[in-house]
């Protein structure tokens, strides 16, 4: 199951269609539907970001059942050092020296005990642990960029974690803001 876009969207079958409807008059069919449930839709599309702008720019001022359009880097376990791993070495390559940021985690991390156990990890200590090590200004309230990491649920025990690494508007409501280049 490979995927490179994470739609949001109202729950409803109408809103699913809806927004399938926008979809396919923004950018035509040139995509994979990889899952659909009643809020999320998961996409495999060549340019995940440029996905997003032309949606970006499609959208701009119209109503659109579509909450957040969310090009994806990297899909990994939801383990917590193999996502800061990941999100470091994004982080590195993309943020500029000068430039803030902050650290988005929707969902749910976990580390390996001694035993080999999963152990869930508090939100705010999987973030501080996910920061420490990206070497640029941190900015809660107005980054420049962020590193975003969402848990989504792929099948009924399957997890996976999302990280995606872009400038702030990306990963704000669609309707929020005028197009931008995403990176």
């Amino acid at each position: 199951m490979s995927f490179n876009v994470v739609l949001t969207l109202e729950p409803s079958k109408e809103n699913i269609d809806w927004a399938f409807s926008q979809i396919n008059s923004c950018v035509g069919t040139s995509y994979i539907v990889v899952k659909v449930r009643s809020s999320l839709i998961l996409l495999s599309v060549e340019n995940p970001y440029k996905f997003w702008f032309e949606m970006k720019k499609c959208l701009y001022g119209k109503d659109t059942p579509l909450h957040r359009i969310i090009p994806v880097d990297a899909v990994v376990e939801p383990i917590l050092e193999k996502v800061a791993e990941k999100a470091w070495e994004l982080a590195q390559l993309r943020i500029p020296e000068g430039a803030s940021y902050r650290v988005t985690l929707h969902g749910k991390l976990f580390t390996v005990d001694e035993k080999g156990r999963l152990v869930k990890i508090h939100s705010m200590d999987a973030v501080k642990y996910i920061a420490e090590n990206i070497r640029r200004k941190v900015n809660l309230d107005n980054p420049d960029w962020v590193v975003y990491i969402r848990t989504v649920n792929v099948k009924r025990w399957q997890v996976v974690t999302v990280v995606s690494v872009a400038k702030s508007i990306v990963f704000k409501n669609i309707r929020v803001g005028e197009p931008v280049d995403p990176l």
